[in-house]
């Protein structure tokens, strides 16, 4: 968040910043009571505890200040922030985080007990905290369940408490989880806030932030405000940070309804933007928000011009350096496309294996990434286009100039015939272009999907106006290809490291976004391939 108006309106650091930070902690609204009971349900209660709320309701900041709370003589914490694993691996991480092993022809699932049965016998509570929940697969919480069931003949050995949106219900109503469902003792619901809870948690964030004025608020802006967030703390978040920025390009002393005005009107551009034309990469690199009023305020003599029409045009515009359906000049392997639509137009049957109806998961041993993504907040989310191809699509065929092990007459329209039609196509344009040794950049991970569904739910889930890549590969432990899914083509590291927070949100669900390079992409396996 913006931290250009802290010493003009005398804040010691950013009040509304994304990251959970527990000394931010409200207490209002039930939080306390919630987290109360929580902390009391940990500690003496045995089964699984659930606690639910909407997108940017405080989940994880709850999760943050319970993990914080727990008496740490008494309880040992597993936190994982990154519940989207695959078959067996909440059980290895457990060991990982333990420092153990499971020796060869041993289950995992007998040294966890072992190493449980020794906290047990210490006296300490070992809890586990899951965030994000509803990204689990089925799979993952069938494992759930077999922890659940470690006890002694007194109590349970382990504690586990899963934080999710309002999904991780529909997950845990799935008939064949009717005995995770079983085993949850409590269920917390955390609601959004109301009107006055919303206004007393903006300047419960300002004092924490070292505001000791009066109003800095005008009560008709920030009312204004709390009814554009819809009590949601991530949306007031946004848009206070917003309406301060307005008001200090502007040299205001205190935040007027204009101000919450021109915040709201940006928060709904980036909210649904218009599709932006775009040339060759590299040439796209366009000005951010606050960028621009960093600029404006220096040079002074363009504050209204600046507030006027780049503050809320501006944030419309991210570095777009390809569009998958619209070539470049720099691409001349990838064809012309007519017609595009959103992943969800295109959704049809799965005709893989039966997948799980939960998000998609990271495979085991992935392959090695140069970067991993810096901690950001997650951007306001912006609406997807991936490519479809015509109503009578021809498989266009591998670039002659494909890695070694790409075979040109291997025929690749068989082979992703029945796959979703967005499905096929984005793997097919992807392997013209990243197959391509001439191509070269950088591009985000956003996450790994196991199956088919997987993937199309990850792409259904991904709102942005960057490319949209699908990178089928393989591991050499592993039966099936699974399938990467990258956004956007830059010309640097650097480029793709700055549009990282744009897919923050949506990686959370299925991994940590991380930066890629096409040339360390090339050397991973395809199906067909040798595993190298």
């Amino acid at each position: 968040m913006s931290s250009l108006y802290l010493e003009h309106f005398r804040l010691s650091e950013p009040p509304f910043g994304l990251t959970p930070n527990g000394r931010f902690f409200f207490e209002g609204s039930a939080r306390r009571a919630i987290l109360e009971a929580l902390q009391h349900a940990v500690l003496d209660d045995d089964g699984i505890i659930v606690v639910v709320g909407e997108v940017g309701s405080g989940k994880t900041m709850l999760c943050r200040v319970l993990a914080d709370r727990l008496p740490r003589d008494k309880v040992e914490l597993v936190y994982l922030a990154n519940p989207s694993f695959g078959p067996g691996e909440i059980l290895y991480s457990l060991l990982a985080d333990w420092g153990l092993q499971a020796p060869a022809g041993k289950p995992p699932l007998l040294v966890i007990q072992e190493a449980l049965m020794e906290r047990h016998a210490q006296g300490m509570h070992v809890v586990v905290l899951i965030d994000e929940a509803q990204a689990m697969s089925p799979e993952s919480l069938d494992e759930i369940k077999l922890l659940s069931n470690l006890e002694t003949s007194q109590r349970k050995l382990l504690q586990i408490v899963l934080f999710g949106q309002p999904e991780l219900d529909q997950l845990l109503a799935l008939p064949r989880l009717r005995q995770v469902r079983d085993r949850v003792v409590h269920r917390f619901d955390l609601t959004p806030l109301n009107d006055d809870d919303a206004c007393a948690y903006v300047y419960h964030r300002l004092r924490r932030a070292g505001w000791q004025g009066g109003a800095l608020f005008e009560s008709k802006a920030l009312l204004q405000l709390v009814k554009a967030s819809h009590g949601r703390a991530r949306a007031i978040h946004l848009l206070a940070d917003k309406a301060l920025l307005a008001a200090f390009a502007q040299g205001a002393q205190q935040v007027s309804a204009s101000h919450v005005q021109r915040a709201i009107a940006d928060f709904k551009l980036l909210a649904a933007p218009e599709r932006l034309a775009v040339g060759p990469r590299g040439a796209a690199a366009l000005w951010s928000g606050h960028g621009l009023l960093l600029g404006v305020a220096a040079v002074g003599a363009l504050l209204v011009l600046g507030m006027g029409l780049g503050y809320v045009l501006s944030k419309t515009q991210r570095p777009n350096p390809v569009a998958l359906v619209s070539p470049t000049p720099n691409s001349p392997s990838v064809p012309a496309v007519t017609g595009v639509v959103t992943p969800a137009a295109v959704l049809a049957p799965a005709v893989s294996a039966p997948a799980p109806d939960a998000a998609a998961a990271p495979t085991p041993n992935p392959a090695p990434v140069e970067t991993s993504a810096p901690s950001a907040a997650a951007s306001p989310a912006v609406s997807v286009a991936v490519s479809a191809p015509p109503a009578a699509p021809a498989a266009p065929a591998v670039a002659s100039d494909a890695p070694t092990g790409v075979s040109a007459s291997d025929d690749l329209a068989n082979r992703y015939a029945l796959l979703p039609a967005a499905l096929r196509d984005g793997v097919l344009r992807t392997r013209q272009v990243f197959d391509n040794t001439a191509e070269d950049g950088w591009t985000v991970q956003i996450g790994i999907a196991t199956d088919v569904p997987a993937a199309m739910r990850l792409l259904n889930s991904l709102k942005t106006q960057a490319p949209v890549w699908v990178h089928d590969r393989q591991y050499a432990n592993q039966q099936t290809p699974s399938w990467a899914v990258y956004a956007g083509l830059y010309a640097s590291r650097n480029e793709a490291a700055q549009a990282v927070p744009e897919f923050v949100n949506v990686a959370a669900k299925a991994g940590r976004p991380m930066v890629r390079s096409l040339q360390r992409i090339r050397t991973e396996t395809y199906p067909e391939r040798a595993p190298s």
